[in-house]
């Protein structure tokens, strides 16, 4: 059996209603040649049930994690288990939109041969689409630094050649958002393109989102995640700390904020002023670092309340 051009990998936890509509949408798509791997991570809601009863396209696979391991370990076990050319990573309270396989297609056949990562842009549920503006022709490490300053570094549909996880793979073994490490890191080292095509639909209905969750799980969740963040926020300081001041100072100052956070949240005070005070001498009247100090100052249960408030507020925002 030849492997198939696209793998679609589906990462989920504890969403057996959304993920089926994820699946729906791509086993609806006018292009055939894919296969669908879906990584139930250490889910409790039947998702595992739900996908393998509903599906008996052999197209459809379902890999699960016995204990829950965070999104990015689970992309990494998705890819790992995938056999595409190109890896077309949807999140699972997504779409894809119709027709987006086909177009997909005949983008790649006008890529120049250095370019292994294809991005389009999200149609929103309010309408609104991201990215804003996408840059002009292929793009690399500077380029993508300078468009994220610009832009304001929104998410983009990600379709990407197999061969670059040899080089850099999905960060395993951590939990938490780690996309500015794992993107800055294939960055320097792939050329990309970004398309104004919409390819993937992005719904705000999942009730545990990463980004936008503000229920009762969020404190127990930062906690959990708060080393590995730190790790995640140190080390892009590390490999990419000069590029960003140079060329994101916005982006620096966030990844700071996040390090300075996540000190807080363990108790660890003077490394959380240590961050802090980096943002502050460039920023001085940055109010959220300011109020990031104050209530780290206080410890880790007011620094954790901070942080869902401040969650919550940017939700009312949107």
């Amino acid at each position: 059996m030849s492997n198939p051009f696209f793998s679609i990998v589906i990462t989920t936890h504890e969403r057996a209603r959304l993920v089926c509509r994820c699946i729906d949408s791509c086993l609806g798509q006018d292009f055939g040649d894919f296969e669908v791997v879906v990584v139930d991570d250490g889910s409790r809601d039947g998702t595992e049930a739900a996908v393998n009863d509903r599906y008996v396209d052999p197209r459809v696979r379902l890999v699960r994690h016995d204990v829950n391991r965070g999104i990015n370990p689970a992309r990494h076990t998705g890819v790992e288990s995938s056999r595409g050319r190109w890896v077309v990573v949807v999140d699972s309270d997504d779409e894809l939109v119709d027709g987006a396989l086909g177009r997909i297609r005949s983008l790649i056949d006008t890529l120049p041969d250095d370019v292994r990562v294809l991005r389009g842009r999200q149609l929103h549920d309010d309408g609104t689409v991201s990215p804003t503006f996408v840059p002009s022709g292929p793009y690399g490490y500077e380029g993508r630094i300078r468009w994220a300053e610009a832009e304001g570094g929104q998410d983009a549909a990600r379709v990407i050649g197999r061969e670059v996880f040899a080089d850099t793979p999905y960060v395993n073994c951590r939990r938490g958002a780690m996309e500015t490490l794992f993107e800055l890191d294939l960055a320097e080292r792939e050329t990309s393109v970004c398309v104004e095509d919409v390819l993937v639909r992005v719904h705000r209905d999942a009730a545990n989102s990463w980004l936008r969750g503000t229920g009762k799980d969020v404190l127990p969740r930062l906690r959990l995640e708060a080393e590995d963040m730190l790790w995640m926020a140190e080390t892009v300081l590390e490999r990419h700390g000069d590029a960003l001041r140079r060329d994101g100072p916005r982006q620096y100052a966030t990844v700071l904020r996040i390090a300075s956070t996540h000190a807080f949240l363990l108790g660890r005070r003077r490394l959380g002023m240590r961050y802090a005070s980096r943002v502050l001498r460039r920023q001085p009247g940055d109010l959220i670092c300011w109020a990031t100090v104050l209530l780290g100052l206080l410890g880790p249960a007011a620094t954790g309340s901070g942080a869902i408030a401040y969650r919550r507020l940017r939700a009312g925002r949107d």
